[in-house]
């Protein structure tokens, strides 16, 4: 036998050996199988078999299983062939089916693979009837497969006994299929006579074979024919009455035996019932005697609970409160009698309420003890702090001495020894803790209001009051007028190396109240802790029995009855508002007092206010934030208020009538005014008063440019004048401000000094251009017109024109030779430095600004020269574009300009 048709006896035998429900076959048909390999997890490569089957139904199916090492096949999945949606064969070795998701298989064979699809496809056919689509990818041969298959007597079986059948099964002989065509018929025939049918067991339908209805006809006629034979053998045998009779006497024997059994039973089960009621009593009387036993323990634990040591009470009512051992002894005193008392609480029993009452009058004692003592040292206390001095040491900083507020620490310790009987205290008496805090909070208040207001004064001692001159500077006032040009204004990096040397005890104010500030928030935050430990101000819910380490019982009695009454809660969350009461108003007339004397400092004293918000609002301590929020608000206002009065004064400020020019009293005090408040913003960036400086900066930088150009249009009487003048005006005071600014290096002035240089260069070129039409206006503006004419003129035309011809250009250059030049030049000086008078006036130092250095009267006269060089160039270009021919040249020369403006060089 060839090895195919091995494998397929193999897969018949292994896997369609089941029978049908009729008995009359197998369930399915084998049809054909093909040998695959696929990829293995590993990398390998699996060998697997794809089969073939039809049911009895017409159900196709296609198997994938694999060849078990003993030689049978197991299947591993099935699928429909109705499920089929495509084939595609990829290469004669390999090719793809899809149903739910698409498989890849590789063959051995070419053959075997074109007749294995070719038998799926016509299975597929077969059990579909045509109603599905099947899409066929490279299956050009499948016609030749199919007819291969046929021609080999191949059909597709329906429902046969013969487990043979397949793709590649061989057709048997003609009389040997005829002969077995004979037997099943008559085998029909006998089960037709034998009545073969079907019948429902249990709801399941099964139809039974004909084996089974002979078996069980053929066993019901032999179970009636031994019924009959024992009937016969009985009624032929007298002895069969006797034995009746001895059976029917020894039953009824055996009724009475069970009658007096049943009595029996009923009286034992009686019995047992009654033993079972006593051992249950004797249950509940052991667990009565239990229960009896356990509550006469806890009768004695809770009489030896509520019990207190004697020794405990005679510590409590006189032992010492000042020694550390005093203290921790009085603690284990307390515990004891802490734990009677707790204990307590839940019980009224008569044994014990006598003696808690008396308990309870012991606690109230110890506790008015303690309320006692500490109220008088904390009173003690404070006075040995203050000493003589008022609580305030002189620390050594740079020479100077300056005041600090001597800490707590001494004190703090001193009383924090007794912060567990506090607690005590808290649990064991309110309305006494009540007091105690009270006490304490106006001791400490006190003592605070005494340190800080020695503190405050001492600070305000050493404020420096602002000079006569500085107070001048720090406003833009009218009533000054205007300066000339050439008086020396000083710088305020000057005035400030001048007038802020270090002088003994002297100190800005916005200096003075940064080093209040440092003194005091330590102070508040310091308190703040120490309350919550001393006298237990916090949310840590910790008891007497978790400070003591008590067991867990005790701990739970104190949570339950812990927490505090609303008044003392009010009390206790008002602390520092009581301690720190005094605060506001002290700090409140304190700022007032030191801008009394430097209003300027209210920009130092806002920032340093900011500084300590932010610590504040870091460390969470809202008293603080709340106090130096309200007095931010308020300098906020006063700020607002001091920059409205400096726009106003420089919108009231107006020009003298009988000066024409000068540098107007806001240009020179702005720089000045710059200096001071950027003195005071040192490290300042940021904080939100810097961005309240450079808006303040905007504001009165625009009104003073706005109103600096308005001053200089009022001045002069004729338009050609006013006009000079008003460039003489902008020129001197943008030229004093870019000066003065640029010095100061500030990165928020960077905006409006471009916008003063700006003005600058726009007015000098507006003012040169306006004083060199006086000597040479005929020249200026002849080629002007050419520059006019050459718009709509070629070059060489424009000597064409009577206007500009070669004649007009000679009378033109007779009238500007070198000696001619040299005298206008001398005029002009003449004319420029009555303008800009010459004097002492600082020069910028200022490299970018784009003017040139020394003073106003070099940039202008500067200015000047360059204008009349670029116009001599400008001269000899048009002469040389539309006069080339005629031989006319200037009759001075750059060199000559250069020349007669060196002579009024100024500073030279």
């Amino acid at each position: 036998m060839a090895d195919n048709d091995v494998v397929r006896e193999r897969i018949i035998s292994s896997v369609f050996a089941r029978r049908n429900a009729a008995g009359t076959g197998p369930e399915e048909t084998y049809v054909g199988h093909l040998r695959v390999l696929e990829d293995a997890e590993d990398g390998s490569r699996k060998p697997r078999y794809i089969i073939l089957s039809q049911a009895s139904n017409g159900t196709g199916f296609i198997h994938k299983s694999k060849l078990n090492t003993n030689g049978s096949f197991s299947v591993g999945k099935t699928w429909k062939v109705a499920e089929l949606r495509a084939i595609e064969v990829l290469s004669p070795s390999a090719f793809n089916i899809t149903l739910a998701r698409t498989y890849r298989w590789e063959t051995e064979n070419a053959n075997d693979q074109a007749n294995f699809l070719a038998a799926l496809v016509r299975l597929f056919r077969a059990v579909t009837a045509g109603s599905a689509p099947l899409d066929l990818i490279g299956l050009s041969d499948l016609d030749a497969a199919l007819d291969r298959l046929l021609s080999a007597g191949d059909a597709l079986p329906a429902a046969s006994p013969s487990p043979q059948d397949g793709v590649a099964d061989v057709p048997a002989p003609q009389g040997e299929e005829e002969t077995a065509e004979a037997t099943m018929a008559n085998v029909e025939e006998m089960l037709e006579g034998y009545e073969w049918a079907s019948e429902d067991i249990m709801g399941r339908q099964r139809v039974r074979s004909a084996a089974d209805q002979i078996e069980a006809k053929l066993l019901s006629e032999l179970t009636a024919l031994e019924n009959a034979n024992i009937h016969s053998f009985i009624e032929s045998d007298d002895r069969v009455a006797v034995v009746i009779k001895y059976l029917e006497e020894a039953i009824a024997e055996l009724d009475s035996m069970d009658t007096l059994v049943s009595s029996y039973k009923i009286h034992l089960n009686t019995v047992s019932d009654d033993i079972s009621f006593i051992q249950s009593q004797n249950r509940g009387l052991q667990v009565q005697t239990q229960n009896q036993r356990a509550l006469l323990g806890e009768l004695e634990q809770l009489l030896q609970t509520v019990h207190v040591d004697p020794d405990s009470l005679i510590t409590l009512t006189q032992g010492s409160l000042e020694k550390s051992d005093s203290i921790q002894r009085l603690e284990e005193a307390a515990t004891d009698l802490y734990k009677a008392l707790q204990a307590g609480r839940d019980t009224d029993m008569a044994a014990t309420m006598e003696r808690l009452d008396e308990y309870r009058t012991h606690n109230g004692q110890f506790c008015k003890r303690l309320f006692d003592y500490l109220s008088i040292m904390f009173i003690a206390q404070s006075k040995m702090l203050l000493g003589d001095t008022d609580g305030i040491s002189k620390s050594s900083n740079r020479g100077r001495g300056r005041p600090t507020i001597v800490n707590h620490q001494e004190m703090e310790t001193y009383l924090g020894r007794y912060s567990g009987l506090i607690l005590y205290l808290k649990e064991m008496d309110e309305s006494t803790y009540a007091k105690l805090c009270a006490t304490y909070f106006s001791a400490s208040s006190d003592l605070h209001s005494k340190q800080v207001r020695a503190c405050l004064q001492a600070y305000q001692n050493m404020v420096k009051k602002a000079a006569e001159e500085e107070q001048d500077q720090s406003g833009f006032r009218a009533g000054t007028g205007m300066r000339r040009a050439g008086t020396i204004v000083r710088s305020p990096l000057e005035n400030r190396r001048d007038k802020d040397k270090p002088v003994e005890s002297d100190m800005r104010a916005s200096e003075a109240f940064g080093q209040v500030l440092e003194q005091i928030a330590p102070q508040i935050y310091r308190e703040e802790d120490f309350i919550a430990d001393f006298l237990q101000i916090n949310d840590a819910a910790l008891t007497f029995a978790d400070y003591m380490g008590l067991e867990n019982y005790f701990r739970r009695q104190a949570a339950r009855y812990a927490g505090l009454s609303q008044p003392t809660m009010k009390l206790v969350r008002g602390a520092l508002d009581l301690i720190f009461g005094f605060l506001p108003t002290e700090l409140k007339t304190w700022i007032d007092t030191a801008l009394a004397k430097d209003n300027m400092q209210i920009i130092g004293i806002i920032a340093c206010l900011e500084r300590f918000q932010a610590d504040a609002e870091e460390r969470g301590n809202a008293f603080l934030l709340n106090l130096l929020e309200k007095q931010h608000t308020r300098l906020k206002g006063l700020f607002d208020r001091h920059v409205n009065e400096q726009i106003k004064a420089v919108e009231e400020t107006k020009i003298n009538s009988k000066k024409r020019r000068g540098v107007v009293p806001f240009i020179k005090y702005f720089p000045v005014y710059v200096g001071r408040v950027e003195n005071q913003l040192i490290g300042a960036d940021a904080l939100e008063i810097r961005g309240n400086v450079d808006l303040a900066y905007e504001k009165i930088v625009q009104v003073m440019f706005d109103s600096l150009k308005q001053m200089a249009k009022m001045e002069g009487e004729g338009e050609d004048k006013g006009q000079l003048n008003y460039h003489v005006i902008l020129i001197e005071n943008m030229h004093h401000f870019v000066a003065e600014m640029g010095q100061l290096e500030i990165g928020s002035v960077a905006s409006f000094l471009k916008r003063a240089e700006s003005i600058y260069d726009e007015n000098l070129n507006a003012y040169v251009r306006m004083i060199l039409r006086r000597p040479l206006a005929k020249i200026i503006d002849y080629f002007e017109g050419i520059e006019r004419l050459l718009q709509t003129t070629a070059p060489t035309e424009v000597s064409n024109n009577s206007s500009y011809n070669k004649s007009a250009l000679k009378k033109v250059v007779k009238d500007y030779n070198a000696k001619d030049m040299r005298k206008h030049i001398d005029a002009l000086y003449s004319r420029v430095e009555k303008h800009f008078t010459e004097a002492s006036e600082k020069a910028t130092t200022e490299k970018s600004t784009g003017i040139a250095p020394g003073t106003v009267m070099v940039g202008v006269w500067k200015a000047c020269e360059e204008e009349v060089l670029r116009l001599t160039e400008a001269f000899s270009k048009r002469i040389a574009q539309c006069y080339a021919d005629s031989g006319v040249t200037l009759e001075y020369s750059a060199a000559d300009v250069e020349t007669a403006f060196r002579r009024h060089r100024v500073g030279s």
